[in-house]
This record gives C-alpha cells, structure tokens and sequence, in this order.
C-alpha cells in the first residue's frame, strides 16, 4: 500500500521485521501521502512502524512535523511528540 525508498536497509527474514536508515521516504498508494524521516523501524508482529527521529508528514488536507513517531503502516493513527502542523477544521457544536 505503500512505496518506501532509503539509502540503505536491513530486512530480518526470521522475524519480518525492517529498519530503512538515510533519506527514508515513504510515499502511501492512494493519495500520494508523505512520509520523511532518517530511520524507520517495522515491526511485523506488532504490525507498526516508528522512528526516534524528526518527520514530516503530508497528506492532502493536513500536515504535521514531529520528534519520533508510532503508527500503524497506512499511517492511520500517528502518535508523536512535540507535533505541529495543520490540518482540516473543527467543527464545534452550537449551543
């Protein structure tokens, strides 16, 4: 669902698990969605992806920047520190 290139990897065939390491950028399928980060881990068991680095992430209609991440691999629920960005609207109920 997703196309991921880096200057170098490690795959670990027993396990699943991958780590892209130098210019990682993860573009999502769908919708052109844009992950950058300098390393990102997977893990196949936990089936979800993170970085303790810098990211930046673009999608249409929103975007933020981070210190590390955690998110599933079609970046559905992202979880961050020291996020910023922009992104859709609120819509608060009248009272």
């Amino acid at each position: 669902s997703s196309t991921l290139t880096s200057r170098e990897g490690t795959n670990h065939w027993r396990t699943g698990d991958m780590e892209a390491r130098g210019n990682v950028v993860v573009i999502r399928n769908r919708d052109g969605a844009t992950l950058r980060t300098e390393v990102m881990d997977y893990s196949q068991m936990r089936n979800e992806v993170s970085s303790d680095r810098d990211f930046t992430f673009d999608e249409p209609g929103r975007n933020m920047k981070g210190k590390g991440f955690t998110s599933d691999p079609e970046f559905k629920r992202i979880t961050s520190k020291s996020v910023t960005g922009t992104g859709g609207q609120f819509i608060l109920p009248s009272q």
